[in-house]
């Protein structure tokens, strides 16, 4: 039950960062360098969970991480 917290706190950030891209994307500020950016933060943070795991870590390592790949991209795309 401990770990569910944080995925679900991790879920909600998650898809408010794809609430702001889309209405980027509504409102044309889009630009194909964010949709670039997009698929290569999520092939990056694959393989970085990859190395986590292989490096002896654990799943709540892997929600860490991705919880700050996350926030970073919150605060950026509100800026």
């Amino acid at each position: 039950m401990l770990f569910a917290y944080p995925m679900l706190s991790l879920l909600m950030d998650a898809l408010n960062v794809i609430d702001m891209r889309l209405r980027l994307i509504a409102a044309g500020k889009s630009t194909s360098e964010e949709m670039f950016l997009m698929f290569n933060e999520k092939v990056n943070a694959l393989e970085e969970a990859r190395v986590i795991l292989m490096r002896g870590g654990d799943a709540a390592r892997i929600l860490d991480h991705y919880r700050k790949i996350v926030a970073a991209n919150a605060a950026r795309l509100s800026a």
